[in-house]
């Protein structure tokens, strides 16, 4: 009789060691923010206080099974002492389910298949003073982080990607502003 059990007992293991590594082989989603493709940055707005920059930023799944991008945000890195003319708040959007409200819409992408979607990141500063363009002369190069987090077969995650906004591009961006009409 305990011969029958250790049979059995060797054949469960087995057949679990046989599931856990078809799970294994099934892999999972692995998302992949392209910093190196992000398009120039444009100037969407701008008014007597205020300046309004968006660049899009591709994505895509690499891994091998689809998944769900849950949330997404940007984190400037531009403390106070580095600069203080102007106030920075963020949005990250899905270009292909737009929204304007701030809220990162939850949606599941294939694997691999070239680039899935773009994200669409806006940069909005509210100068300290009323005036966008005196505050803008003294903007700085901005690191910008991308936090998304990612549900796919195994536990969440979240990631970041590490890009900058060269003071290069804004600069570039207000000229284009020197062309339009100011709005009062």
């Amino acid at each position: 009789m305990l011969v029958f059990l250790g049979y059995f007992l060797a054949l469960c293991g087995l057949i679990l060691l046989a599931v856990a590594l078809f799970i294994w082989k099934q892999g999972d989603a692995d998302f992949y923010f392209d910093a190196s493709k992000r398009s120039k940055l444009v100037l969407e707005s701008v008014a007597a206080d205020t300046a309004t920059f968006s660049f899009r930023l591709p994505f895509r799944n690499r891994g091998s099974q689809q998944g769900t991008v849950v949330d997404v945000f940007a984190r400037p890195w531009l403390p106070y002492e580095q600069y203080s003319a102007a106030e920075l708040t963020t949005k990250v959007t899905a270009a292909s389910s737009p929204r304007d409200d701030g809220y990162w819409e939850a949606a599941l992408f294939p694997s691999d298949k070239g680039d899935n979607d773009v994200a669409l990141v806006y940069l909005r500063f509210d100068a300290h003073g009323g005036d966008i363009q005196a505050a803008m002369d003294h903007m700085v190069d901005l690191p910008l982080n991308i936090v998304y987090q990612v549900i796919g077969r195994t536990d969440w995650y979240m990631a970041k990607v590490l890009l900058e906004v060269p003071l290069e591009e804004f600069q570039q961006a207000m000229q284009t502003a020197g062309t339009q009409k100011v709005e009062a």
